[in-house]
């Protein structure tokens, strides 16, 4: 460590005696490099802070019977794309650029708004800053405006259009879609006039045939029936006017015939009810023969015939009827089974015009639901702020330069004069090397040193080694009370006394 600090010392020391170069260097580089930040062209900056609030309380209210866009990215598109080629464009048309720079090239204007225009997006809380820096500070301020205006339109006014072309074309696709309902409703309108007779009725064809070869055998089951209660009406007939008549077992016996006739169409012939009716039926008949054998029957001749052919003319009108109806039921199951071949496919064909209209109408009515949310939601976008953008900072014509910052750049200059000059001494110092002590010496002959011979200052020498410091002081303070100077005129807006001085010097 104490040889690092015997050899700094030594560099020191032999930069010392090579002092006098850097007075001229460090001079000559503060006064140039002061005069050049002096003239800089003067650089103004416009600034404006928007604040974009994309929390609405209508979102929750309205959720379910509105389109709502996505907000935070339509924000990130927006700011993408607020500085392409069109947008940059109508921004240099709004503020007049080329009348204010005098150029009246298009392209160079884009190409300045492209280099300074800056949109600085905040990390938290949607604080967009837009910035521009230029020459003129009336050219500043009206690309900031503009920029923001330009923003806020963008994000208030894209949302509004493109719901207006969302609405625009919905419209557009519902009057499609009435007119291709109602050419399909034309056509299965006609289908069925054309193949009313597969097509009528309940069901499919083939439990319409089913249904009505039921209906058939129920007839015929009927008419069996009636055929058996007539037949039974006239056996009672045939026994001719006098015979034996008990109209009220009579009734009884005809009743108890009609119970069994019924049971048989739902119950075997082993079913209990049946079983005891048949025999109930037995002992009536049993007892009406023998109340015929009975010379003591009264006889009544009149009022029973009559009432027997009355039920018998009844019987035979049902038969009729029946018949009717049979033969009615035969035809319509030979139509049916005629149209056996035909009828699954003009079903089919019914089931797929069917079934393309059920999905088209369901089409037709998802975009109604959808054209009134979409109304819905335009006259939320139209009435309301969706995205709420306020101007925190309005942009301001700037009054002071922001750059150059000639402060600054007067003390920077100071110190790379200084620390130039030093340096060249220093590299005048290493191109002559001299040995200023004995050790030194030691190290670079490689020899002991044996003694050392003392220098004696005269005072004639102090005192000119003294009056080289104080030049040299006073040169160098000198300096920095010009540097003093320079700072006190920036500091008091006294920038002019540099102008008239740097014009004298011209």
């Amino acid at each position: 460590m104490e040889k690092i600090v015997q050899e700094l010392w030594q560099h020191v020391r032999a930069t010392w005696r090579k002092r006098w170069w850097i007075l001229p260097i460090a001079w000559l580089i503060s006064l140039g490099g002061w005069a050049y930040a002096h003239n800089l062209p003067d650089t103004y900056q416009a600034d404006a802070r928007v604040y974009v609030n994309t929390q609405s309380v209508l979102d929750p209210l309205l959720r379910g019977m509105t389109v709502r866009p996505n907000t935070e990215q339509r924000l990130r598109m927006i700011t993408r794309t607020l500085f392409s080629r069109d947008n940059l464009e109508e921004i240099a048309r709004e503020s007049d650029l080329d009348v204010l720079t005098g150029n009246s090239n298009l392209d160079a204007q884009v190409a300045l708004l492209r280099a300074r225009l800056t949109l600085d997006v905040g990390e938290r809380d949607n604080i967009y800053s837009v910035n521009f820096r230029h020459g003129n500070p009336e050219v500043a301020y009206r690309v900031v405006r503009e920029t923001v205006d330009l923003f806020m339109a963008r994000g208030m006014g894209d949302s509004r259009l493109d719901l207006t072309t969302s609405q625009q074309f919905i419209e557009r696709q519902l009057d499609n879609y009435e007119q291709q309902l109602q050419e399909k409703e034309a056509k299965i309108e006609e289908f069925k006039r054309d193949n009313a007779r597969f097509l009528s009725g309940d069901g499919n064809f083939y439990s319409r045939l089913e249904r009505t070869r039921d209906q058939l055998q129920q007839a015929r089951l009927q008419e069996r029936e009636a055929q058996s209660r007539l037949q039974t009406l006239q056996r009672r007939a045939g026994s001719g006017p006098g015979s034996y008549e008990n109209a009220e077992l009579d009734r009884r016996i005809s009743d108890l015939q009609e119970s069994i006739d019924s049971m048989r169409l739902h119950y075997t012939d082993e079913h209990p009810d049946l079983v005891s009716s048949r025999r109930i039926l037995e002992e009536l008949e049993a007892r009406r023969e023998q109340e015929a054998r009975n010379p003591q029957a009264i006889q009544r001749p009149g009022s029973g015939n009559e009432a027997l052919q009355n039920a018998i003319g009844e019987t035979e009108s049902e038969i009729a009827s029946l018949t009717t109806r049979i033969a009615e039921f035969e035809d319509r199951v030979a139509r049916l089974e005629g149209d056996v071949d035909r009828a699954p496919a003009v079903e089919s064909e019914l089931t797929s015009l069917t079934r393309n209209y059920d999905v088209m109408r369901n089409s037709y009515r998802q975009l109604q639901d959808r054209r009134e949310q979409a109304v819905m939601s335009g006259a939320v976008e139209s009435q309301t702020d969706a995205v709420d953008f306020r101007v925190l900072e309005p942009p301001r014509q700037p009054t002071a330069p922001a750059s150059p910052d000639r402060p600054m750049l007067a003390t920077a200059v100071l110190l790379v004069g200084l620390g130039a000059g030093t340096g060249f001494a220093f590299l005048l110092s290493q191109l002559r090397r001299t040995i200023s002590s004995s050790q030194q010496l030691a190290a670079v002959t490689g020899r002991p040193v044996l003694g050392s011979v003392s220098r004696v200052r005269t005072p004639m020498s102090r005192h000119r080694r003294l009056s080289e410091l104080m030049v040299f002081t006073a040169a160098l303070g000198t300096l920095v009370l010009v540097y003093a100077v320079v700072m006190g005129l920036y500091a008091t807006g006294s920038e002019a006394v540099l102008d008239d001085l740097l014009g004298l010097l011209r």
